[in-house]
């Protein structure tokens, strides 16, 4: 059966840090999803993930506003700098940090995952700056 979301029931909560707000429309949680996992990232002006990467799952995110950096690679020294229409993707197990390339306005994107729910593993090091 298909399940309408309605934007009414949908509400934000902490993501990764104080300066994101997650807002989880398809999830096992919300709608019996098995394999999908859609949201609404919101991240202030210079806000960045800590270093992370999300398991098994393959992650599509689409900037709907703003201006977005991914650090990758080794010693994530791979950076991608996308903006408004953009689309990135993150391989299974990829080690990464998502950032606010801007210092004054919202990052804001469409997030999917093929897996049920919000997967992170957190990876311990630092953070180099662009």
């Amino acid at each position: 059966m298909v399940t309408r979301v309605p934007k009414e029931q949908l509400t934000g909560h902490r993501g990764q840090n104080d300066d994101m707000e997650r807002v989880i429309a398809v999830s096992r949680d919300t709608v019996g999803s098995k394999n999908l996992y859609s949201s609404i990232v919101r991240t202030a002006p210079g806000g960045r993930t800590e270093i992370h990467h999300h398991g098994e799952c393959e992650t599509s995110i689409y900037i709907l506003r703003g201006r977005a950096r991914f650090y990758s690679g080794e010693s994530l020294r791979d950076i991608v700098d996308a903006t408004e229409g953009d689309f990135i993707f993150v391989p299974a197990y990829e080690v990464h940090v998502e950032e606010n390339a801007s210092d004054s306005d919202d990052l804001v994107v469409l997030l999917s995952r093929n897996c049920p729910g919000s997967v992170i593993h957190y990876v311990k090091g630092a953070i180099p700056s662009a």
